[in-house]
């Protein structure tokens, strides 16, 4: 997956999950691959891409997100 693919099909994702509990597990593992893909040079700006993702549909990864590569 790419990080334009998950974009697109965050707002739909998130208007029809029922419980976030249901989300963030499915969202996480996404992101994961996503962030796996990156060298990492590139991983810190694309967590950031992911995070203003997420703030404009009122949400953010916590600080226990697997995807966590700062330094």
């Amino acid at each position: 997956m790419q990080l334009d693919a998950l974009a697109k099909m965050l707002p739909h994702w998130v208007a029809r999950v029922r419980h976030p509990a249901q989300f963030w597990p499915q969202f996480e593992v996404l992101a994961e691959e996503i962030l796996e893909q990156c060298g990492q040079a590139e991983k810190e700006q694309v967590r950031a891409l992911i995070q203003t993702m997420l703030k404009g549909h009122g949400l953010e990864l916590g600080p226990g997100f697997k995807g966590d590569y700062s330094v």
